[in-house]
């Protein structure tokens, strides 16, 4: 199956036809339990709410946190990437310049 086919999916008991670029429709279908799976998460964390469009916007923000705190700790790995980086550079020019045998005169 190619990228951008519109694909059917169920998500809280109501069927979709969903098409989003630049993925495939395996990729939508993962989305789409993903997202049930959040409602189901916040039908249980909330339930006195039955206004499934409230439980939509708490799914929402239990996604948004979750995607939040995954960019904070890219973040943080890409810094810590960098700063080792940085490290190896510098280890490797010491080496490299107490490597250097100096100019004998003669």
């Amino acid at each position: 199956m190619s990228m951008n086919e519109k694909v059917s999916v169920e998500i809280a008991r109501r069927r979709l036809e969903v098409e989003i670029e630049g993925l495939t429709p395996m990729e939508i279908t993962i989305i789409a339990n993903m997202v049930n799976e959040k409602l189901d998460e916040a039908q249980r964390l909330n339930q006195k709410v039955a206004d499934t469009s409230k439980l939509a916007i708490y799914a929402l923000l239990y996604m948004g946190a979750e995607l939040y705190r995954l960019q904070q700790a890219e973040s943080t790995n890409r810094k810590a990437l960098e700063n080792t980086l940085d490290h190896i550079g510098k280890s490797l020019q010491e080496a490299l310049d107490a490597a250097r045998v100096p100019a004998q005169d003669g």
